[in-house]
């Protein structure tokens, strides 16, 4: 049976109480211990009834959340106590944007946030000026189905199902919600399926070098093209480069991939292959040296990029990167992309020899217990293994 507990340093009333798997659960009932004897005594009974609804939602007696949200404010309304002013689904993503957006995290996962709250927004209809507690799993779970049946991939649906998943859980956890309408969607069995990634031929990638000068911005993409390549960057870390990561002395790149940037803010420094060096040195050099290397992209955002490289880039390049899925449905799927040039430097450093502990710290640089900050020596090492591509 659920029962309570206090907590130090915490005023509330903590409901203890077992799931339908018979796991230990604690949650705030957001009812505090305070006042005179009468008040206490109340607020005691109050929150144990509250205990007990929440046991009885962990067990699955409650079929629907809105049994549990009407439940919950009949038990606040019959204790005198006024439910508090909910936000509407569209302004509850709203504010849990702009908290995302104080939070310090990378541009790139921004856009991602937005674009998913955006379209689940979207997807609610008139609903979305509903109150957020009204939001279901059926709601959640229409929204992932909507994105299968627009023929994105499982890996796409599920990425989004995450992130939907993340400011329900957080608000969850501070006792603003009693529930996450997200945590129960699944993705959809009749989801495409994604095809691994291949490398780029070795003349495919002189195509490619070739169709960017017949491109709208055609040398910011050889830059990117190089630096995707030759340093296996990331496509946010080629466009979002600055040229005071350039040094032209040391022929090195200094840079904080955006993958680890929130747990390892150090910078890193590679070595640049010859091919890139002499590309930078055709460049002008802009008075601000935090200025973009490559601007335009930058402005576009790596969505927008991906897209216009698999879309158009690789088209003027006479390069079909389609294949056919590897599910029933026979659909054409991309297998080529811009990070194929990080599969594809592994595998030209293999070919040419380059040892698996080399390949590793020229392609691995993203992870931040792989890079750490090379000496001299090693850098010497890196640009050696690098200089054996074509």
């Amino acid at each position: 049976m659920a029962y309570l507990r206090k907590i130090p340093n915490c005023r509330n009333w903590i409901a203890c109480f077992l799931d339908r798997d018979r796991k230990l659960r604690n949650r705030s009932t957001k009812i505090r211990d305070a006042g005179n004897a009468k008040e206490r005594a109340d607020a005691k009974r109050k929150a144990q009834a509250t205990a007990e609804i929440f046991e009885r939602a962990a067990r699955g007696e409650l079929q629907r959340e809105a049994e549990l949200r009407d439940t919950f404010n009949e038990l606040l309304l019959l204790g005198g106590t006024t439910p508090p002013k909910s936000l509407t689904a569209r302004e509850f993503f709203a504010a849990w944007i702009e908290k995302a957006e104080k939070s310090g995290k990378p541009e790139t996962t921004l856009k991602r946030y937005r674009q998913v709250a955006r379209d689940f927004v979207t997807s609610l209809s008139d609903r979305a000026d509903s109150p957020i507690e009204q939001i279901e799993t059926v709601d959640t779970q229409g929204f992932v189905d909507g994105l299968a049946e627009k023929g994105l991939t499982k890996k796409t649906c599920s990425n989004a199902l995450k992130i939907l998943r993340i400011p329900f859980a957080e608000h969850c956890r501070l006792g603003k919600l009693q529930f996450n309408p997200a945590a129960a969607a699944e993705v959809s069995e009749t989801a495409r399926g994604s095809l691994e990634k291949q490398p780029f031929e070795s003349e495919q990638i002189k195509d490619i070098l070739k169709a960017c000068d017949l491109a709208d911005h055609g040398t910011e993409w050889k830059t990117a093209v190089h630096l995707a390549y030759y340093s296996a960057m990331r496509l946010g870390d080629a466009t979002g480069l600055t040229w005071d990561a350039i040094d032209f002395e040391k022929k090195t790149i200094c840079f904080v991939p955006q993958k680890t940037r929130r747990k390892s803010p150090k910078p890193i420094t590679l070595p640049m292959h010859s091919a890139v060096y002499d590309h930078f040195l055709g460049l002008t050099l802009p008075e601000d040296q935090r200025a973009k290397i490559t601007p335009e992209l930058n402005r576009l955002g790596t969505n927008w990029t991906s897209r216009i490289f698999t879309a158009k880039i690789l088209k003027l390049a006479g390069i079909d990167p389609m294949r056919t899925a590897p599910d029933k449905s026979g659909r054409k799927v991309s297998q080529l992309s811009f990070h194929s040039f990080r599969h594809s430097l592994a595998s030209h450093l293999a070919a040419a020899g380059v040892s698996p502990e080399l390949r590793m710290k020229v392609t691995g640089h993203s992870d931040s217990k792989v890079h750490g900050n090379y000496s001299h020596l090693q850098i010497k090492t890196l640009r050696e293994a690098l200089e054996k591509l074509s």
